[in-house]
């Protein structure tokens, strides 16, 4: 009788273990999958309209600035809150040229950057990293420190057609250095689900222009930590380039 009742006890305990660990997972995965807030569209459309508005620069490179105003440029936000730049101003075209080699002898300069990327690429202020962490089962991810540099990526020619407008549609992918990095992205507020994004531009060109598209890039670099079993701890240098739109180099 006494064992019976042991047995009972021990088939009870067994069972709110089985239940516990099955609602702790149950609410670790919903909390894993939770979708990252959308931004108000409208919202991000005003937000985007005031950096013209305060005329601030676009940062290409570390010594180079694209202003977005000023003679023979237009700058806009499309229908989908995108900012796009288009200028034929002979200063800026040519301290370009001068900043880096792959803009000699253009004579037209555009960019599209995606509506929910234009504040940070906007941003002239210092990236300053979080000290926030992403939980996971049993272990933790965090940054320790970094830096953000906003570059380009391999360029790629784009076909065109005399008498018709551009039309672009470009697969656009977020590479991760590890699966640690993705792990980690949401501290970025970078949504490792989607690992690429298309960029639907179109635009005029004139008979014998050559278009040279650069997709623009945040290249974050980072020491991450992983943190188990709350004192075991590692950590190691990351990397992701997340793609923010299109630069083109036009030239006749």
């Amino acid at each position: 009788m006494k064992n019976s009742r042991i047995s009972r006890f021990i088939i009870g305990l067994l069972a709110c273990i089985a239940i516990g660990g099955a609602a702790f997972l149950i609410f670790w995965n919903v909390q894993a999958e939770e979708v990252m807030p959308e931004i108000d569209q409208a919202k991000l459309m005003d937000s985007n309209r005031t950096w013209i508005k305060t005329s601030t620069s676009i940062a290409i490179e570390p010594n180079l600035v694209v202003p977005i105003k000023g003679d023979n440029t237009v700058t806009s936000i499309a229908n989908n809150g995108d900012l796009i730049l288009d200028t034929t101003n002979k200063t800026v075209l040519t301290k370009m040229a001068k900043v880096d080699s792959k803009y000699r002898e253009m004579d037209r300069f555009r960019i599209r950057i995606f509506a929910n990327k234009v504040s940070t690429v906007m941003n002239p202020a210092t990236f300053q990293y979080t000290h926030d962490k992403v939980d996971g089962f049993l272990t933790s991810y965090s940054i320790l420190n970094g830096t953000l540099e906003k570059v380009a990526g391999k360029g790629f020619n784009l076909t065109t057609t005399v008498g018709t407008p551009l039309q672009v549609n470009e697969k656009l992918e977020t590479d991760y250095s590890s699966r640690l990095a993705e792990k980690i992205a949401p501290v970025l507020g970078i949504n490792a689900k989607i690992s690429s994004q298309y960029l639907e531009d179109e635009f005029n060109i004139e008979a014998g222009e050559q278009v040279i598209a650069y997709p623009r890039q945040l290249h974050y670099q980072f020491s991450a930590e992983k943190t188990s079993l709350v004192f075991f701890k590692g950590d190691s240098d990351e990397e992701i380039e997340q793609p923010v739109g299109l630069e083109y180099v036009i030239k006749k």
